[in-house]
């Protein structure tokens, strides 16, 4: 199973399940890179940190398995629904982490046409590091990426 062949799943399904607010839910993730609070970094630190190696087709599937049936899976999901990020245009990749295994996820989403919801800047990334404890995510966090 492709990248491409789940974008349509997902982003019919978050689509359609309308925003979960979960009071509190962002939790800074382990060991994830660069984003410890979530703002916007610049293009100069956007490199892929050595630790995330490409998901294989099964971690994939079982990626996207988790998320879509996590509350939290979903709440990522619908975060990058409301900053313009889930486009059949945009390209979509998993990572997993070599130490963790798939127990952490970075699903990298780069667009061609910059966006988010902040009226000071725009980004063309965004990179979601999902942290599961056997079948469910337990956070996940946000970093996004812009160019100056």
């Amino acid at each position: 199973m492709n990248k491409s062949s789940l974008w349509p799943r997902w982003t019919g399904l978050a689509a359609g399940l309308g925003l979960v607010v979960l009071g509190g839910a962002w939790v800074p993730a382990v060991d994830a890179g660069p984003a410890e609070n979530g703002l916007a970094q610049a293009e100069a630190s956007s490199a892929l940190p050595e630790v995330w190696q490409p998901a294989s087709a099964e971690d994939e599937e079982q990626t996207w398995r988790v998320v879509l049936q996590s509350p939290m899976g979903v709440a990522a999901l619908n975060q990058l629904a409301i900053e313009g990020f889930i486009s059949p245009v945009c390209e979509k990749a998993l990572y997993t982490h070599a130490a963790y295994g798939s127990f952490q996820t970075l699903l990298q989403v780069q667009c061609p046409t910059p966006g988010g919801v902040s009226t000071a800047r725009a980004y063309d990334e965004m990179r979601v590091t999902l942290n599961r404890f056997e079948d469910t995510i337990n956070d996940f966090s946000i970093e996004r990426i812009y160019t100056d």
